[in-house]
């Protein structure tokens, strides 16, 4: 064994020097790299490393990598621009699917679905660490809706620049296939302050989601509603004859000269429910509803869904009948009976009533999500699901028939369609303005229907003349007749 002997401080002093600052050799044929050198290098990197993850999470934040929402047939209906705002291809659409407001808040489904078109779920943990280190963000994931395109585009082209809202959904699921609002703002100009400012004070509410948040009065389309209670509780049939005060008055419960008889043609002295209906006759219908009671009124309304939140994607305003009172008078009852400024509902509400008729008694929860996907890969789908039974399917079919009847010898003669019977109810509504708002709600074909819809054109008169036509516009539009 060799004996060693220990270094002087001298020597050890300089072996240390030497080993600090000798070159390190990485390899056979790399130039010497020394310590610092090396620190410089990984320091370099890590700088790298940081942009890329800062470019990374800033795409992120701003939005530009958020999911899409897909139409039935796979076109891409809503994109992100690189600033983040939604891009959206179909008119009518901007008050549901959403924007982000200057707080950075995002509304309609671009808020509620925020988790998924974000991709907030996939951003943690080690993969997205590192795919963030390598510059690239997180996607999010996509909506895929029960949107129609080309009936979309109909329904928003049908009612035009007026105020107002389509629905159109399929009776047998409750999908909705077309919704329109309008008047609406581009997303790109509600993100800047002030955009937001003006939208928000423009007086036609552009921000106003009006399928889902619009309140009024639904007129003569309520009388869906009293009908719907008349027969199924059998009180009264389609084959009832009412005469004297129940369809000329008066009536000391309403003002007689702003909701008249509605019959003008000479000669009549009497005529069965289905006249009535068709005719849109207010004195029968407040006959029928105090005669119902306003428990068994409220009962039906409430089955209907009228008081209660519709579960939808977005938040729905909870339409109302009876005022919304416990106990009103029999002048409310009256008058909520053929749907005057007591009853107040949604469009989407009175789509509810069409599409319930039209499935034989049973509401379907609507739904506009079909399905949300990440990677490529459906991950939560949509079921139909049915709210609840209204009626009977007998009551459905006299409803339908009743219904059928307004169209062919009624208020309802604007949505007649050659070799299609369609059945549907106009509605006359105090606005508030010099103009009524218009409504109509139908289904089609009447016996075996595809599609219900409901129809808003505020401020512009009559149901029979201007809401009607927009409803058998989106009606042939669906059957493929257009």
């Amino acid at each position: 064994m060799l004996a060693t002997r220990p270094l002087s401080g001298s020597r050890r002093t300089a072996t240390i020097k030497r080993m600090q600052f000798a070159p390190l050799r990485l390899g056979r044929g790399l130039p010497p790299v020394t310590v610092l050198t090396l620190a410089v290098i990984l320091f370099s990197a890590f700088v790298r490393l940081d942009e890329a993850t800062d470019s990374a999470l800033a795409r992120e934040s701003v939005g530009s990598v958020r999911g899409a929402m897909v139409a039935a047939n796979g076109q891409t209906i809503v994109s992100s621009a690189p600033s983040g705002e939604p891009q959206i291809s179909l008119p009518g659409l901007a008050p549901i699917v959403g924007y982000r407001d200057p707080a950075g808040r995002w509304h309609g489904l671009e808020g509620a679905y925020e988790s998924v078109l974000s991709g907030e779920s996939r951003r943690h943990g080690l993969g997205a660490f590192f795919a963030h280190l390598t510059g690239h963000s997180i996607q999010g994931g996509n909506l895929n809706l029960t949107i129609e395109p080309f009936l979309q585009r109909v329904a928003a082209a049908a009612l035009g620049a007026h105020r107002g809202a389509v629905v159109a959904l399929d009776p047998r699921t409750g999908a909705v296939l077309a919704i329109v609002s309008s008047p609406s703002c581009n997303p790109s100009v509600l993100a800047t302050p002030a955009g937001y400012r003006h939208c928000s004070a423009d007086p036609h509410k552009p921000l106003l989601d009006r399928p889902i948040d619009f309140l009024g009065a639904p007129g003569s389309s309520f009388k869906i509603v009293t009908l719907t209670a008349a027969l199924d509780t059998e009180t009264f049939q389609l084959d009832t004859v009412f005469s004297g005060a129940d369809i000329f008055g008066p009536s000391p419960y309403f003002d007689n000269s702003e909701y008249p008889s509605n019959i003008t043609t000479p000669g009549f002295t009497a005529l069965t429910l289905s006249q009535a209906l068709a005719f849109s006759d207010n004195f029968t219908f407040a006959h029928i509803g105090i005669v119902l009671g306003s428990n068994v009124l409220r009962r039906y309304a409430r089955r209907y869904y009228i008081g209660r939140r519709i579960p939808f994607d977005l938040r729905v305003a909870v339409s109302h009948t009876l005022a919304g009172l416990a106990n009103p008078s029999t002048a409310v009852l009256a008058q909520s009976s053929f749907g005057a400024p007591t009853d107040m509902v949604t469009p989407l509400q009175m789509a509810i009533i069409a599409e319930t008729v039209a499935n034989g008694g049973v509401a379907m929860r609507p739904f506009i999500v079909r399905s949300e996907e990440l990677n490529g890969a459906v991950v939560a789908t949509t079921k139909p699901e049915a709210l609840g039974r209204v009626m009977s399917p007998a009551s459905a079919s006299n409803v339908t028939e009743a219904m059928s009847f307004v169209v062919n010898h009624g208020s309802g003669y604007a949505a007649q369609i050659s070799g299609i019977q369609v059945a549907g109810k106009t509605g006359t509504a105090a606005s508030g303005r010099d103009k009524p708002n218009a409504w109509f709600i139908a289904f089609a074909p009447a016996d075996h229907p595809r599609i219900a819809v409901a129809v808003l054109k505020q401020f512009s008169g009559e149901g029979a003349t201007a809401a009607a036509p927009i409803a058998r516009k989106v009606i042939l539009a669906a059957l493929g007749k257009s």
